[in-house]
């Protein structure tokens, strides 16, 4: 004689198990869309505990929602403009890349020579000056070059070292050393060095770019002054 549900077996009876009901998951109500949840659950619970004499304000629930709203569009903004970030710092990276094999004139005094390949180098002035003077050092401080080359414009002047001395006789490979100065009449002027290495790699650190050069450098994009045919 059956004495409890389950010994009847009836067709189609189910019963509870413990062991296979599932668990409510467990939220943290950090989220946007959990906080809307919660909201309008304690306005619901609000509404309807509210007083008959004394009814809920209108506006402000309204201000409520609103307030919940504008905190739901700032994150939603701030997804939107991270994503755009990313997109654009991607862009960068790749327009970057394309500088690969190009010669970038960056400020600079050191000149690396290969012992064959001459050298693209520049002189920045404030002001045009009437005479240009260049001047090369070799790693122990003798001077190998010194050499005239006219007046210069206020701004970046472009000139080529093909890797001679004075006298015209080839230079072996080696750290050189580049003064470049600008006089007018009895006034001397010193002007900023530049010197163009060719780009070698584009590396990519989290938000900033580098450009690794064959003379050795590592630069930014933005210390670049001038890209130039060598």
């Amino acid at each position: 004689m059956a004495t409890t549900l389950q010994d009847l077996n009836i067709s189609g009876l189910k019963f509870y198990e413990p062991s296979t009901t599932t668990t409510a998951k467990t939220v943290n109500g950090q989220s946007t869309q959990e906080l809307q949840q919660n909201f309008l659950k304690m306005l619901t619970v609000q509404l309807r505990n509210q007083d008959p004499m004394n009814p809920l304000e209108s506006a402000e629930m309204t201000s409520q929602l609103a307030q919940l709203n504008m905190v739901d569009g700032i994150n939603s903004m701030n997804k939107n403009l991270q994503s755009l970030v990313s997109q654009m710092q991607m862009s960068d990276f790749m327009t970057q890349a394309s500088t690969v094999g190009r010669s970038a004139m960056v400020s600079s005094n050191k000149i690396n020579f290969d012992g064959a390949n001459g050298v693209v180098v520049g002189a920045n002035f404030e002001s045009p000056v009437a005479e240009t003077t260049i001047k090369i050092t070799d790693s122990t401080g003798s001077q190998v070059l010194n050499r005239k080359l006219g007046s210069s414009p206020a701004g970046l002047s472009n000139f080529y070292w093909d890797g001679l001395d004075s006298f015209g006789q080839p230079l072996q490979a080696g750290n050189y050393f580049l003064q470049i100065s600008g006089a007018n009449a009895d006034k001397s002027v010193v002007g900023q060095t530049m010197v163009a290495s060719i780009v070698t790699a584009v590396a990519r650190d989290g938000s900033d770019m580098k450009l690794s050069l064959a003379d050795g450098r590592t630069v930014k994009p933005a210390d670049v002054k001038q890209w130039v045919l060598q």
